[in-house]
């Protein structure tokens, strides 16, 4: 009977090692999808609107923006102003929208 119960043991350790490596990783699982419109380096524009921010893209054509991307990160995106004096860190849950502008129907 001890054989059984040390081979269903291992058979569950097994299993849940198993799939543990098959999981994506913690940062992957995390990752905010609609920051990816955002590049570094490109203008935006950012309104605060209700205590939640609008971050507005682009064609590369509109410009000078407000602030330009500096970086992104899992759950944050860092602009800088035109001046480049400031830099607002933007928290992905105080994110209303990313509205992109579409010209002539292209990406």
């Amino acid at each position: 009977m001890s054989n059984r119960v040390f081979c269903l043991v291992v058979f569950l350790i097994v299993g849940i090692v198993a799939a543990w490596s098959v999981g994506a990783p913690p940062a992957d699982q995390n990752a905010t999808v609609f920051l990816d419109h955002l590049k570094v380096g490109q203008p935006v524009s950012l309104n605060e609107k209700e205590g939640r921010f609008e971050i507005g893209v682009y064609p590369p054509t509109y410009r000078p923006l407000s602030h330009k991307v500096v970086e992104i990160g899992r759950d944050y995106v860092v602009l800088r102003d035109f001046v480049e004096i400031t830099d607002t860190i933007v928290p992905v849950y105080s994110i209303k929208a990313v509205r992109v502008l579409r010209i002539g129907g292209g990406k």
